[in-house]
């Protein structure tokens, strides 16, 4: 697979958590959950993208 295809799907892996921000944004704004929660938000997608991003790397041959 290459590069291009890699990065696309896995940036898309992380539109699930990204409708949950509107969501995170209502309960902080209500007091609910902290604000320090959407800070990590971020954090989280790049942790998630890079993760999905090297595992999609072609297997190696082994022989």
């Amino acid at each position: 697979m290459n590069r291009p295809t890699r990065t696309r799907i896995a940036l898309l892996s992380t539109v699930p958590t990204l409708l949950t921000v509107p969501f995170l944004c209502l309960l902080a704004a209500l007091g609910v959950a902290p604000w320090s929660l959407l800070l990590a938000v971020p954090v989280a997608l790049a942790v998630h993208a890079a993760i999905t991003f090297v595992r999609l790397r072609p297997a190696r041959a082994d022989t």
